[in-house]
């Protein structure tokens, strides 16, 4: 599976009703080599320090599959109790309408010139499938091209994305409700870390998102199982056996960039959140487990987590 799409369970990509539980699944197969972490079984977590409220953190992923809108009911208790509703960033789609802007080259710049007409050609005829014409293909950014064809492609009879964004259909709930709601971070933020990379490591990016490209819906099952069995540690070994035959360059961004730096930074600015209390925060799975998660982050500042669901 391409790195950005396992990284679906932890950003707010730019590009439903809570139902009733799903049926029962297999248990899917872990990783291999994939050794445990702290905090790596779980979905809900409820957390504690002193006399505040007790607060709530529970991980979303982003999905095809619309089982993962069909929250068991301890998860709705919570969130339909709490007076906050704290999430890593605004999916607004008038939030994620202005920061598309990121994800275009400059006037005058060419994404064929800068890729070549073998590789540009090659990306053209994936980005078709998305609906996506050459000359518009051509005014994106390297790493937003790659990202584009990290996520599967919109389904062709409805004309609509596949991907399911947990966190837009809770914070539209939330607001829909009178909640308070909380965003840790901006669209502007995330994206800054793909514009930060280096000619060579965008290439890097998009050419194993080339690659991988056509076996995006069989890998997307797989996280999916992996998130609705609460064995959200699995999808944090995918991405290490991933990055073992990426760049040092690119793993750095992949992992302390986008994963380890945000955690820290979310941390620090869920805090007030958490001791006002009463919040349910929403954030990617991928950034709940491992010694450098931020449920490991809280425990070492003295909260108490405990396992709810």
């Amino acid at each position: 599976m391409t790195m950005f799409s396992k990284l679906l369970f932890g950003l707010a990509l730019l590009f439903m009703q809570i139902g009733f539980a799903p049926a029962l699944l297999a248990s899917p197969a872990p990783p291999e080599n994939c050794t445990e972490r702290p905090y790596d079984k779980g979905r809900l977590w409820k957390v504690t320090k002193g006399d505040a409220v007790p607060s709530y953190i529970f991980g979303t992923m982003h999905s095809k599959d619309p089982r993962i809108l069909h929250l068991p009911g301890i998860i709705m208790q919570v969130f339909m109790a709490s007076n906050t509703a704290v999430f890593e960033t605004s999916l607004k789609d008038d939030e994620l309408a202005r920061n598309q802007q990121m994800m275009l080259l400059e006037p005058g710049q060419s994404l064929k010139e800068k890729l070549g007409e073998p590789r540009f050609n090659e990306l053209s005829r994936i980005v078709a499938k998305y609906g996506m014409a050459p000359a518009t293909l051509d005014r994106v950014k390297v790493w937003a091209a790659a990202a584009i064809i990290s996520q599967p492609p919109p389904n062709p009879q409805s004309g609509e994305h596949t991907l399911t964004l947990l966190d837009k259909e809770l914070e539209k709930s939330a607001r829909q409700s009178g909640k308070r709601v909380i965003a840790l971070e901006s669209n502007a933020e995330q994206l800054a870390i793909f514009n930060s990379m280096s000619d060579a490591v965008q290439l890097e990016y998009l050419d194993q998102a080339i690659d991988e490209n056509h076996q995006l819906n069989e890998e997307l099952e797989t996280m999916t199982s992996y998130y609705l069995s609460g064995n959200t540690g699995w999808i944090a070994c995918n991405l290490e056996e991933t990055l073992q035959e990426t760049s040092a360059a690119l793993s750095k961004i992949m992992t302390t960039d986008l994963i380890y730096m945000r955690n820290h930074r979310m941390v620090e600015r869920m805090l007030p959140e958490l001791q006002r209390g009463n919040a349910f925060i929403g954030i990617g799975a991928l950034h709940l487990p491992g010694e450098e998660g931020v449920l490991s982050l809280l425990e070492k500042l003295g909260y108490e987590i405990e396992q709810k669901y």
